[in-house]
């Protein structure tokens, strides 16, 4: 490689380490490479002609290539319209030499002309309108020129204009001299390098604090000291900066009575697409007192202006106990509650404004918390939109509430009172003795068979007979149904049994007054093993027949079988199983009389089709007189 081609190998080599190719996300400052839309040169000696610049090295200076002189210019026009909106923080114009007539001479400078719509000649030049730089380094031979044309492109984009118009020549004094005359390599021809930023900004309406909007006018939210997160969405139009390392969020926080107690935290590596979030210590905060906050963005180049403040007060204190009676339910375990009748408790908050309502449970009490939403910004439910929770007639007043115990014995009620942050109260709890009240579930008909309709009976407890107007059932997972009671107070229901694992019922009746009872259930187990009957010797604990009096013994499919083979059975286990078949429906039915008097065990197996046999055996035990 020549000492030439080694040089503009090298000056290459830097232009791509200055340049931020298209699609490549870098953080700011941004970095950006243009080729002129526009490229020619002209030719004193042939003033009316254009010379595009495109592949061929072009003239600069004077030169006698044909024995006259020649004077050439050369002209760039550029396309800076991507960079509207943008500070530009630099721009350079490059070019590279391929020779020069004497290498201790040169002098080359740029001046910005009017935008230029098609390529000059000599004679039409557009309008000059400003000198910008000079080049007269010779430190290099064949050199590599470049200029600082950033006046021009920011100029440009602070008026709206889209393109850029620069002519590159040799001074007046110097352009008739062949000794300054040179020419610009045609491969690398122009490129126009410019730093650019957007400013990044603070997105007023995504700016939220412990899951609440941001508030700008009293009243302000009250707020957990401990829960001090405050939120604010980044903005920023370039592209490298949207995510990753790209733009950093400074929070500041301070009381609304002392601004000079101000603290600052910051957030790195913030993303355009989720919020920043910084957590503030519980110890920065005093109860009732009122702080404002606002966020600002910097992207390593440009910083934003603070946001608007938003305000919000603390909230350190959590409030006091509720006092709790009820019109109808002993709480000092002194008697039963009324089967049929809602609980009545009134809730009191003693006057004291900072109780906003109240929470109660007859277990334990849920851990209030936040879920992430759109942008992932933290969503807190208010806490009386909840189950169980109701808000005081004013701060510090009361609330009365119907509630009915969850099940029968003692039966303990938590009460707890929430203020307007959230915060609770430590609990008070009552324990109330509650009779059993669940209805009886009854079978209607015989007993269930697989894959068959099943009949349930509901009946309610006998002290709410007369006041039951439906059923709540659920049949294994499925959704709950509501059964109408009939006249007497009973309903029906009828499903399919058509689990092999079987089946569990659940119901709970309803008054006319909204009470509920206790739940009931009711469980339907299939064997996995053959059924077994005997007339003769039946299986009720009791000795039947005599010795040598012969019995019939019927063999039954399991439950869940489709298809029967044949039975295997053995009498006490002393002897090998025999197998007989079964009949078409399934069935075998054997005689056998007992050789003695006293009690008996008959194992029975079934057989499939394809000669598997049943895990579980039926155990059949009998007495013999």
């Amino acid at each position: 490689m020549s000492k030439r081609r080694s040089l503009l190998a090298l000056c290459g080599a830097v232009a791509v380490a200055l340049t931020a190719l298209p699609g490549t996300a870098t953080a700011a400052p941004h970095f950006s490479q243009l080729s002129p839309v526009l490229a020619s040169h002209t030719d004193s000696a042939a003033p009316h002609t254009a010379f595009a610049w495109a592949g061929q090295d072009a003239p600069l200076g004077a030169s006698k290539p044909d024995g006259r002189l020649h004077v050439s210019r050369v002209y760039l026009t550029f396309d800076v319209a991507a960079f509207a909106g943008t500070r530009v923080g630099a721009a350079t114009l490059h070019l590279e030499e391929s020779a020069v007539a004497d290498c201790a001479k040169r002098a080359i400078e740029v001046w910005e002309t009017k935008t230029a719509t098609a390529d000059p000649t000599w004679a039409n030049a557009p309008e000059r309108k400003r000198w910008v730089d000079d080049f007269t380094s010779t430190g290099l031979c064949v050199g590599y020129p470049s200029f600082d044309v950033a006046t021009v492109v920011r100029d440009a984009v602070s008026r709206g204009k889209s393109r850029v118009t620069l002519e590159v020549k040799v001074p007046q004094q110097f352009e008739r001299d062949v000794t300054y005359g040179r020419t610009l390599d045609g491969y690398y021809r122009a490129a126009l390098t410019v730093q650019h930023n957007r400013a990044p900004s603070i997105v007023d309406q995504h700016r939220y604090n412990g899951g609440l909007a941001c508030a700008t006018t009293a009243p302000y939210p009250r707020l957990n000291q401990h829960f001090v997160a405050l939120e604010a969405l980044p903005a920023d139009a370039d592209p490298g900066d949207q995510q990753g390392s790209g733009v950093t969020v400074d929070f500041a926080l301070w009381p609304q009575d002392d601004p000079a107690a101000r603290t600052e935290q910051r957030v790195q590596y913030a993303e355009t697409t989720r919020v920043a979030r910084s957590q503030f210590p519980a110890a920065l905060f005093t109860d009732g007192r009122a702080y404002s906050w606002q966020a600002r963005v910097t992207d390593g180049v440009d910083t934003s202006a603070w946001s608007e403040p938003c305000h919000f007060t603390a909230d350190a204190a959590n409030p006091p106990a509720p006092a709790v009676t009820s019109a109808n339910y002993p709480l000092d375990e002194s008697g039963w509650a009324p089967v049929g009748e809602p609980g009545v408790f009134t809730f009191d908050g003693g006057g004291n404004p900072d109780v906003a309502g109240f929470e109660w449970t007859w277990g334990e009490f849920s851990v209030p918390g936040c879920t992430y939403g759109e942008l992932n910004r933290l969503i807190c439910s208010d806490r009386f939109a909840g189950e169980n929770t109701v808000r005081a007639d004013r701060p510090g007043g009361t609330a009365t509430v119907n509630l009915t115990p969850r099940g029968s014995g003692p039966v303990r009620l938590r009460v707890r009172t929430i203020d307007a942050a959230g915060r609770s109260s430590e609990p008070v709890s009552f324990w109330i003795y509650v009779p059993s009240s669940y209805p009886e579930v009854s079978v209607v008909g015989g007993p269930p068979r697989f894959n068959h309709d099943v009949t349930l009976k509901f009946t309610p407890h006998a002290d709410v007979a007369d006041r039951t107007v439906d059923f709540t059932y659920q049949v294994d997972q499925q959704e709950q149904r509501v059964v109408q009671a009939g006249p007497d107070g009973t309903a029906t229901v009828t499903f399919r049994a058509d689990r092999e694992n079987g089946h569990r019922v659940t119901v709970r009746s309803r008054s006319d007054n909204g009470w509920t009872s206790d739940e009931a259930s009711w469980s339907l187990n299939f064997p996995p093993w053959p059924g077994v009957t005997s007339e003769v010797y039946p299986s009720d604990g009791h000795p039947h027949g005599g010795v040598g009096v012969p019995g019939t013994f019927t063999f039954t499919p399991p439950p869940t079988w489709s298809e029967v083979a044949a039975y295997r059975y053995s009498f006490d286990w002393f002897e090998p199983h025999t197998e007989v078949a079964a009949g078409p429906d399934g069935t075998a039915t054997i005689t056998w009389a007992p050789p003695a008097p006293g009690w008996y065990s008959l194992s029975v197996y079934a057989v499939r089709p394809d000669g598997s046999v049943n895990t579980y055996d039926a155990t059949y035990s009998f007495g013999v007189a």
